[in-house]
């Protein structure tokens, strides 16, 4: 069980998480599976956590999902050993940057959100409100608010309107002379 695998990396935290129902049966073993064998490509971890095979691919899914969403794991980078040839490597978020807890732990929440919202839109370009904050499971009053600031101190565009696209978007001030109908 989890409290045989004494780990810096492993913390309580994850444990009590577990017990709670916070944290799923999938995503504890692909957080051991890590933990014990080190970085791994998807089709390795599948099968180190004891998920491998197509009838447990969208426990898996559904598992890294929720692992990457509660900061516990992070890609690190691509390989090609399966079908699709390239698979992505994860490893454990701690592992990978040990001084992430104290770093976060420094940065103001607003400043944090504000990074992980103008990253979300450097990445994909444009993107709707509602769809970010169901992506990243903010509450509407306050992801309106940061919207409103990032907008006003220019850090992004809001209620751009993209060619073709119905609705509005935010968007990423790199691609704003390319979204304009």
């Amino acid at each position: 069980m989890l409290r045989e695998e004494p780990s810096p990396l492993f913390s309580d935290r994850l444990l009590i998480e577990y017990e709670d129902g916070k944290l799923s049966e999938e995503g504890r073993r692909v957080y051991e599976a890590l933990l014990k064998h080190g970085p791994l490509p998807t089709s390795r971890l599948r099968r180190q956590a004891g998920l491998g095979g197509k009838s447990n691919a969208a426990r898996f899914d559904r598992a890294i999902v929720e692992l990457q969403v509660g900061f516990k794991i992070v890609k690190t980078g691509m390989c090609d050993p399966n079908a699709w040839k390239y698979c992505y490597v994860y490893d454990l978020l701690l592992r990978r940057w040990p001084d992430f807890p104290e770093r976060a732990r420094a940065t103001d929440t607003s400043e944090a959100l504000g990074t992980l919202l103008l990253t979300h839109l450097r990445n994909v370009g444009v993107a709707t409100v509602e769809g970010i904050a169901r992506l990243f499971g903010w509450e509407a009053p306050r992801f309106a608010a940061l919207c409103t600031q990032l907008a006003v101190s220019g850090e992004l565009l809001a209620g751009v309107r993209v060619k073709g696209w119905p609705g509005e978007y935010l968007a990423w001030l790199g691609l704003a002379s390319d979204t304009a109908d």
